[in-house]
């Protein structure tokens, strides 16, 4: 062993197979920043705007999948580097022998080796389970030397919004989705204040609306230089939604490497993005609309009727009156 690194003991819960190597002294300028959230929060598309235009950050998507932790997972996606992946790049930084190195046990010890193989002093987990970020803070309390700050990014769309998305992905009631999205950011809120933990809250709309104001607010939050203009050569993360690399490499790309994928990969693909690639276009899009005028006044009740709910979505900034008014069909629209 070189007098640059040492062994990482092994802490409870990890297999006793598993060392990492790591060097002794740990890099003090490290921020790690977990973004939690719903699906179709448009987590994966506002962390690629960071990566691409704030300096020194840079979003390396969902470790949740490229641990494959139990029960947090997603057994055949986020393996890879996404952005390489898609353009038949071999990545330089999301390699087999890096995952075959780290380890969900060791959440910040991973962190750590993508920000120095990145080049970034921020690192941006898009893992987006609450019960991911709670699993960092249990190994930061056991481990008394690590001192990396935490801060969070509540990604969110408004609850009808999401309530859509969800039916048309899995086929399940408007209001099923209604309780998953109340019981996350319940869940999310409680446990950024209960650890105290610096975070803002970014609704998508918002931010398609206004990205730039935005960047701006997440700029001055991570206390980093916004660049004026994308650099897209900086992209590299792991999993995420399909859609969400339209803008970066372009709609007839993505159709061609879906269309190379086999067997179960390509038809699971194919479902995910069966409802948004009418919406895709190489720029992104001015602002979220897709969920307007599409539901009946009952629809509508049937996520606001949620115990809780408009309670949730107000903490979390939203005036529901002008969310149903947007979404509600009006009279003359056919029921």
């Amino acid at each position: 062993m070189d007098a640059e690194t040492q062994e990482a003991p092994v802490s409870p819960g990890r297999s006793a197979n598993l060392r990492f190597r790591f060097p002794k002294t740990q890099d003090r300028s490290l921020t790690s920043v977990f973004v939690v959230g719903t699906l179709f929060s448009g987590s994966t598309l506002i962390g690629r705007d960071i990566t691409t235009r704030i300096r020194k950050a840079h979003y390396v998507g969902e470790l949740n999948n490229f641990t494959q932790v139990p029960e947090l997972s997603h057994p055949s996606s986020g393996r890879s580097c996404g952005p390489c992946s898609l353009l038949g790049k071999r990545c330089r930084h999301f390699t087999d022998a890096l995952r075959e190195r780290v380890s969900y046990n060791d959440i910040f010890g991973m962190h750590e080796q993508l920000a120095r193989s990145l080049g970034a002093s921020v690192i941006i987990d898009g893992s987006k389970f609450v019960a991911w970020l709670r699993r960092a803070l249990e190994q930061q309390r056991a481990d008394p030397a690590n001192r990396t700050p935490v801060k969070v990014i509540v990604t969110v769309r408004n609850p009808i919004a999401f309530a859509i998305s969800h039916r048309n992905r899995t086929g399940e009631q408007l209001w099923q989705g209604a309780g998953i999205w109340r019981d996350t950011y319940v869940d999310a809120l409680r446990t950024v204040n209960t650890h105290g933990l610096p975070h803002m809250v970014l609704r998508y709309e918002e931010y398609m609306a206004a990205p730039e104001r935005s960047l701006e607010r997440l700029s001055a939050f991570l206390h980093l230089p916004l660049d004026a203009k994308p650099d897209a050569t900086r992209l590299h993360d792991t999993g995420g939604n399909w859609s969400s690399f339209v803008p970066y490499v372009g709609k007839k790309e993505l159709d061609e490497y879906i269309a190379r994928l086999k067997g179960p990969g390509r038809a699971e693909a194919e479902k995910f993005v069966e409802h948004a690639r009418a919406y895709w276009n190489d720029d992104k899009p001015k602002e979220d609309t897709r969920w307007h005028r599409s539901l009946t006044a009952g629809e509508a009740y049937a996520v606001l009727s949620t115990p809780g709910l408009p309670d949730v979505a107000s903490i979390l900034g939203y005036n529901l009156a002008q969310v149903v008014h947007l979404a509600v069909r009006g009279r003359g629209s056919a029921a």
